[in-house]
C-alpha cells in the first residue's frame, strides 16, 4: 500500500484511555484519536472509582443509617446522588461493583452491592486475585508477605517504584498516587441544602480512606510525592498541552442508565475539554458528538446501523482532516508533533459538535446548538464525588493542596460549635483549596523512558537515516 501517511485511532473506554494516554505521553505517535465512551486517562479515572468505593460502603455504616430514619428510600438515594455528582446512585455502586477491587495487591472475595435501591453490600463469588495467578503465589501479609502483589500500582513498579509501609512491614509496594486528604465529600450537596450540616459532618467523619493494601480505614488516603510528580511528568495524567497537538473527535454515547453497571459518564468528554482549555488555552482540536447510543451494552434507542454510521461518518471525517494535514502541516517525520494551531487550521467544515436528540433514534437530524443538546436529559452530563466536593471539571488533581478550614464559606449553613469542632478534627491539616495546582502537578515533559529506572527521563531525539 505504500508508506504511511497518518495515523488515527478508535476505541471506546479502554481504548479512549489508550489513544489519550499514547497522545499524552508521545504526541506525534498518533495524529488523530477517535475516544468513544471517553476518558482522559486512567489513573485520574481511579479517583472517581476510589471515591465510590468509599461512598457505598460510608452509607451503610449505623452512623449515616441513623441520620436515614424515616426518610424513603428515594429521598435517601437522592441525597446520595447528590453527594456523588451522578444522575443517580447507581452511578457509584457501578464503579464499585466493577472497578472497586482493582488496587488489592492479594486474593479477595468482591463486596459489591446487591441492591441498587438500598444499598446494600455484601460479599459476592469467590476469591480471586488481580494477576490471575494461583493463590499461593500472591501477596498475603501474614501467609505470604513477599508474595507478587497484584494492586494496579503493584503492576507498574517499575514506572512508579517501591516504598515499604504496609502491614507486616516485610516486603515493598508501588508508590501509589491515591488521595482524599481534605476532600469535603458532599460540599455542594450540603450548600445546595440537598443534605443537612449533620449529615456532611458524619459523611466526612465516616468515609475514610484505605492503606497500602487497599483496605477500609477510618484515616484519609494519602498519596506518595513521588508518585505525583511522575504521574504529571510522564503524560500518564492526559495533558491538554499534548493533546492539543492532535485532532479529536470525541463520539459520546450516553451511559447513565440505572442498571448498575454504567459507568462511562457523558462529563468526561467536557473534563477532556477541560483539561485542553486550561493547559492549552482552547479546544478547537477537539470535536464532541453525543447520542443516545449503546456504550457498554445498556439498552439503548440507537441500534447498530446508527452506530455503524456514526464510527464510519467519523473515520472519513478524520480522514479528511489528517489528509488536509498532509499540505498544510507537513511533518518531518512520522513521529513528529504538530501544534494545535496547525491541527485547527487544517480541520474541516464536518469536524464540528453535534448531537442527535435522544427522540431522533434513526440520527437525521444533527443538532449544532449546544443548549439545545444539553436541554436534552440524556445529553446533559453530570460531575463526580470530587467534583461535587468543589474539585474542577477537568478532575486533573491527584492530590489538592490544603488551605484552613473557614466556617465562613458555608454559605447559608448553620453549624453548630460541636459540629465545627468535629469537622476540624477531620480537617485538622485543612481542606483542599481547589484554586490551586495539585500537589506535584506539572506539565510534561515526556516522552519519557523508564529503562535506567522508575521516574523516568526524557526518551533520546530520533535517530535520523543517513542514505547510503
Amino acid at each position: 500500500y505504500g508508506e504511511i501517511k497518518y495515523t488515527m485511532a478508535n476505541g471506546c473506554s479502554g481504548g479512549s484511555i489508550n489513544q489519550n494516554t499514547v497522545a499524552s505521553i508521545y504526541p506525534g505517535l498518533l495524529d488523530g484519536i477517535q475516544p468513544s465512551c471517553d476518558y482522559p486517562d486512567s489513573i485520574t479515572t481511579g479517583i472517581e472509582v476510589s471515591d465510590c468505593v468509599l461512598l457505598v460502603n460510608t452509607y451503610v455504616t449505623p452512623e449515616w443509617q441513623a441520620l436515614m430514619t424515616g426518610l424513603t428510600p428515594a429521598q435517601i438515594n437522592a441525597k446520595k446522588a447528590a453527594i456523588e455528582g451522578h444522575r443517580d446512585q447507581t452511578g457509584c455502586q457501578g464503579w464499585n461493583n466493577t472497578f472497586g477491587n482493582n488496587n488489592k495487591p492479594g486474593n479477595y472475595v468482591p463486596v459489591v452491592v446487591i441492591n441498587p435501591t438500598t444499598g446494600a453490600v455484601a460479599p459476592f463469588g469467590s476469591s480471586r486475585n488481580n494477576c490471575n495467578l494461583p493463590a499461593a503465589l500472591v501477596y498475603d501479609p501474614i501467609s505470604n508477605p513477599t508474595g507478587t502483589r497484584c494492586g494496579d500500582p503493584d503492576l507498574a513498579a517499575a514506572v512508579w517504584g517501591t516504598t515499604t509501609g504496609i502491614p507486616g512491614g516485610t516486603s515493598l509496594r508501588a508508590l501509589s498516587t491515591n488521595d482524599n486528604v481534605g476532600v469535603q465529600y458532599g460540599l455542594k450537596a450540603l450548600l445546595a441544602s440537598a443534605i443537612t450540616a449533620e449529615e456532611f459532618v458524619t459523611l466526612n467523619e465516616k468515609v475514610g480512606g484505605t492503606d497500602a493494601d487497599s483496605n477500609l480505614v477510618a484515616a484519609r488516603s494519602a498519596a506518595d510525592a513521588a508518585a505525583l510528580a511522575i504521574a504529571y511528568r510522564a503524560g500518564i495524567v492526559a495533558n491538554g498541552k499534548n493533546l492539543a497537538k492532535v485532532a479529536i473527535i470525541d463520539s459520546r454515547g450516553y451511559d447513565e442508565g440505572p442498571t448498575g453497571t454504567d459507568i462511562h459518564f457523558n462529563w468526561r468528554s467536557f473534563s477532556e475539554r477541560a483539561r485542553l482549555d486550561a493547559d492549552a488555552g482552547s479546544h478547537d482540536n477537539q470535536v464532541i458528538w453525543r447520542y443516545v447510543g449503546l456504550a457498554s451494552g445498556g439498552l439503548l434507542p440507537a441500534g447498530p446501523v446508527q452506530m455503524a454510521a456514526v464510527t464510519n461518518r467519523s473515520i472519513t471525517t478524520m480522514d479528511t482532516w489528517l489528509s488536509s494535514l498532509l499540505g498544510s502541516a507537513p511533518k518531518a517525520s512520522m513521529n513528529a508533533a504538530r501544534t494545535q494551531a496547525q491541527v485547527v487550521a487544517g480541520k474541516p467544515a464536518a469536524a464540528a459538535d453535534l448531537c442527535y436528540l435522544s427522540a431522533d433514534v434513526n440520527f437525521t437530524t444533527p443538532i449544532s446548538d449546544p443548549a439545545v443538546c444539553n436541554a436534552d436529559a440524556k445529553l446533559a452530563y453530570f460531575s463526580s464525588p470530587h467534583q461535587a466536593a468543589g474539585g474542577p471539571l477537568a478532575e486533573n488533581i491527584l492530590k489538592c493542596q490544603l488551605k484552613p478550614i473557614d466556617f465562613a464559606a458555608y454559605t447559608g449553613v448553620t453549624l453548630s460549635a460541636a459540629q465545627q469542632a468535629r469537622l476540624s478534627a477531620v480537617f485538622s491539616g485543612g481542606v483542599c483549596d481547589w484554586a490551586k495546582p495539585g500537589v506535584g502537578q506539572q506539565d510534561p515533559v515526556s516522552p519519557l523512558t523508564f529503562t535506567a529506572g522508575p521516574g523516568g527521563v526524557p526518551l533520546l531525539a530520533e535517530p535520523v537515516s543517513t542514505a547510503i
